[in-house]
């Protein structure tokens, strides 16, 4: 095998497959893996990130890459959603992290190194089902024309649902150096209310009833005021969409408390909306669809307190998810 792919670490065989970091290559044909955008449907090349500093190389068995990304890190190129850590713990500067029997070990390499981290031991990691599976996604290409977009604001990273749709964490992480360059960007416009920003809560300790994917709910734009998301370019047509909404009230257990307007594209489309109201109790997801919004370049999202300037977080108004489809 032979290919100038200008890769940035040693080459991995997985089955058939050349892992050449950060790329992915057919082992027989040469031929670049490549894979479907989230955003725009487009076929565009398969890569992954590993964001902080790593010495050693990738180790893997046929489901998984195990490596070093500043902290003890894996992918599950089944679910392809991103990379993600095990912090506090560090691999060793060669490759010690072994799929063995449905297990990963990792033997301690990492004794007198000069990288100090809280965790100098033998660790066995097993899978765990419905873990809190965050990762940091990469992909190339433009984000724009948008076919499909699902944003989780506030979520602590990226995430796959059951059916297989990418929900994209917001605000990004940061990311140091070239690797930014790596990174999956995504520009929203955001404004808050005074008081207002992101907050997250663990969806094994706050349970949200109705939905299948309640890690959605737990985190929000808690006095968001108004997000603008880019769908189309200045020289696409316009196109329409559907606009779904998700929400959740965690702070509030009774209605009348957290009362707002939901305005699309500068028009209301929803008056009075109270999340108590609407769900018949708190810790309850609510989905909101708006059909046929007509969008030239962006979709324009406001949330407007009703008749009263809010005085307490209770009262701000939130916003855990925006998912849009192009339906024409």
């Amino acid at each position: 095998w032979a290919l100038d792919a200008n890769y940035r670490h040693r080459p991995i065989i997985v089955v058939d497959t050349v892992i050449a970091e950060p790329w992915a290559f057919d082992l027989k044909t040469g031929e670049q893996k490549m894979r479907q955008h989230p955003l725009t449907g487009e076929q565009t090349p398969w890569q992954f990130l590993r964001p902080g500093h790593h010495c050693g190389a990738i180790s893997a068995c046929p489901q998984m890459l195990l490596m070093r990304s500043g902290f003890t890190s894996y992918y599950d190129l089944n679910d392809d959603s991103g990379i993600r850590h095990f912090a506090g713990h560090r691999l060793g500067c060669w490759i010690n992290a072994i799929a063995a029997d449905g297990l990963t070990l990792m033997p301690e390499a990492s004794a007198g190194c000069l990288c100090l981290f809280p965790i100098t031991c033998s660790v066995a990691l097993e899978p765990r089902p419905g873990n809190q599976r965050w990762a940091i996604y990469s992909a190339g290409g433009d984000n724009t024309p948008i076919r499909h977009l699902a944003v989780n604001l506030g979520a602590p990273g990226d995430r796959r649902d059951a059916e297989g749709q990418l929900w994209i964490g917001y605000p990004r992480p940061a990311l140091p150096g070239d690797r930014a360059a790596m990174g999956f960007s995504l520009k929203v416009d955001v404004e808050f209310l005074e008081g207002g920003g992101y907050i997250h809560r663990s969806s094994e300790s706050e349970h949200v009833a109705g939905t299948e994917k309640p890690w959605v709910f737990t985190s929000c734009g808690r006095g968001l005021k108004r997000c603008v998301l880019p769908l189309l370019d200045k020289d696409d047509k316009g196109a329409e969409y559907t606009v779904r909404l998700y929400f959740a009230e965690m702070e509030n257990k009774k209605a009348n408390e957290r009362i707002f307007d939901i305005k699309l594209q500068d028009e209301t489309v929803l008056g009075g909306f109270d999340m108590v109201k609407e769900s018949g109790m708190p810790h309850k997801a609510v989905v909101q669809e708006f059909k046929d919004v007509q969008v030239k370049d962006n979709l324009e999202i406001e949330l407007v307190p009703q008749g009263r300037n809010p005085s307490s977080m209770d009262e701000l108004p939130i916003l855990c998810g925006v998912e849009v489809t192009r339906t024409n």
